[in-house]
């Protein structure tokens, strides 16, 4: 009886070890998922800004070519509605959605994959939920190259970002500019499981602004299962590709503002 006891408790011992690397191996697919050990961060709306006011040329105003102004507008300036930014930067400098969300009464969800981008970004302490991920539906990790507004995911960089992420550290010591050219390892999963993790499933303006990285993020996203009403995109790069794409996603093109296109639900 002894004997048996003794090996019916290394069975044990031996299969819950087999359990415990199970897990580790596989977990990073899981969390890749939004299935488990997911975390996605509210702030609480104190709004700590660099500018409160987003005075641009008189303007309230934070986005770089004036897409929030223009969606405002294109919307006829709906109230509580739900964005979703992908490339949210620091949370207001650039800001596509920071003006719908303090003046028009929006929240959302912002997506930084730079780490440290995204610290400042919860200093910013905006009332919308906040996530420091990358974007994909097949791959649980990414790497990125640091360089601040510039920061780029090393699987997608063009001939023309690598010669811009060659000259990073000219751009000064700035907290916006640290770590330049250090390349990270980020958590990546699907915007499905982002969305569903805040109870979320329609989105009446996506943002998406990721230094060249866009086609890769479109073709994750489970169009049948997400309700996307208005979108801008980034076409830089791969435009002719971009524009096809929506187009067989069931969007018409709208217009182009300066680097984006603007794509609106059939």
């Amino acid at each position: 009886m002894a004997l048996f006891s003794t090996r019916h408790i290394w069975i044990v011992v031996l299969c819950s070890l087999i359990l415990v690397l199970v897990y580790y191996i596989i977990s990073p697919f899981i969390r890749s998922y939004g299935v488990k050990d997911f975390v996605v961060h509210r702030g609480t709306g104190t709004y700590v800004l660099d500018h409160p006011d987003g005075m641009v040329n008189g303007t309230i105003a934070w986005s770089q070519h004036g897409q929030d102004r223009y969606i405002d507008k294109f919307l006829h300036g709906k109230r509580n509605g739900f964005f979703v930014e992908i490339g949210g930067y620091d949370g207001e400098d650039y800001s596509n959605t920071l003006f719908l969300e303090k003046e028009r009464g929006w929240t959302g969800l912002l997506v930084e994959a730079n780490p440290y981008m995204y610290q400042i970004m919860l200093k910013k302490d905006r009332r919308c939920y906040m996530a420091n991920a990358c974007i994909s539906n097949s791959e649980p990790y990414m790497t990125l190259i640091v360089a601040g507004a510039l920061t780029s995911v090393k699987e997608t960089l063009t001939d023309d970002q690598r010669r811009r992420l060659k000259n990073v550290k000219k751009y000064g010591k700035a907290d916006h500019w640290s770590h330049a050219g250090e390349k990270i390892t980020v958590q990546c999963y699907s915007l499905l499981s982002l969305l569903k993790e805040i109870g979320q499933h329609r989105v009446d303006y996506f943002s998406l602004d990721v230094e060249g990285a866009e086609m890769m993020i479109l073709e994750s996203i489970d169009w049948k299962e997400l309700d996307i009403d208005v979108l801008t995109i980034e076409t830089q790069d791969r435009r002719d590709q971009i524009l096809k794409f929506m187009k067989q996603a069931g969007y018409k093109w709208i217009r182009k503002l300066n680097r984006d296109d603007i794509f609106k639900k059939r």
